[in-house]
């Protein structure tokens, strides 16, 4: 299946909607939750995970059987019961509310699939098969993670700290390219790893001045 990769964002003012409250709701649920989504899950029963994020506030509950009618003003809409027929019947409304909608048991009849995801801090990557292999995009996901280590959380962090400084000065978006590839080709990361972000950011202030010589 042919996929065009996007990122979504601003989902914290959506009203994002899972039904099913199993395991796999809950994974869905999860990932929503690392883009601070405002989720509303729709079943009758949840598993533990799924009562810890109502009992923290992180989510919204109707406890009983999803009804026609309930993705009015959804923007998202995953189906994550056990019950293909309910799934095929929530993907049904979501499109013709013109949702994004993803089906967890059945991507042909989804208008997204989830890729497997890596995240450090703002910086994403997502791995997907097409669903066509989704264990092998986990497994390159896994194999990713001993790759980008969390430091890469604090590199971004301070990137887009210099961003910010140079976005109004003339010329800066070549200068900021060829500064960031002299940072990522320098010991920066060995730096946050080994001394942490103070360190890291004296660093990268040295780099600018030198940039600036």
């Amino acid at each position: 299946m042919k996929t065009y990769p996007i990122n979504l964002v601003g989902l914290e003012q959506r009203r994002c909607i899972v039904v099913g409250g199993g395991a796999v709701a809950a994974r869905k649920v999860a990932g929503l939750l690392e883009a601070n989504a405002n989720i509303v899950v729709i079943s009758p029963q949840i598993v533990p995970e799924l009562e810890e994020y109502l009992a923290d506030g992180r989510i919204t509950l109707l406890r009983r059987a999803y009804r026609p009618g309930d993705l009015y003003g959804a923007f998202l809409v995953v189906a994550a019961t056990n019950d293909p027929e309910v799934n095929r019947a929530v993907a049904h409304e979501a499109e013709s509310l013109g949702c994004l909608v993803n089906v967890a048991t059945e991507p042909t009849v989804s208008n997204f699939i989830v890729p497997a995801t890596l995240r450090r801090g703002d910086l994403t990557i997502a791995i997907s098969s097409g669903g066509t292999s989704p264990s092998l995009a986990q497994y390159l996901r896994m194999q990713l993670e001993t790759i980008i280590g969390e430091e890469y959380a604090t590199l971004i962090e301070l990137l887009g700290e210099l961003r910010l400084a140079e976005q109004d000065e003339d010329g800066a978006m070549n200068r900021r390219r060829a500064l960031v590839q002299r940072v990522l080709s320098s010991r920066i990361l060995e730096i946050i790893r080994e001394e942490g972000r103070e360190a890291a950011r004296a660093y990268l202030q040295h780099l600018l001045k030198i940039s600036e010589m």
